[in-house]
């Protein structure tokens, strides 16, 4: 995944949620819990214990989540 762009797109409803197809979604604090920014896995169930994070930034959770999707 590292080699080819990975395109995050914003949630049209909330503005601290962004997605990327085949890798995931990045949460913010603001908009999921707190603590930071947190990743959740395309491949892994929508539930809390899932969340990898907190991240101080999204542009960490986001470097995270393209990390571990090239690992998949």
């Amino acid at each position: 995944m590292t080699e080819k762009s990975i395109n995050w797109e914003q949630d049209g409803i909330d503005s601290g949620w962004f997605f990327a197809k085949d890798i995931g979604s990045v949460r913010s604090n603001s908009s999921y819990r707190p603590g930071g920014w947190w990743f959740l896995a395309k491949w892994l169930p929508d539930t809390e214990e899932h969340d990898i994070g907190p991240f101080r930034t999204k542009a960490a959770a986001m470097a995270e989540a393209e990390r571990l999707a090239a690992l998949q």
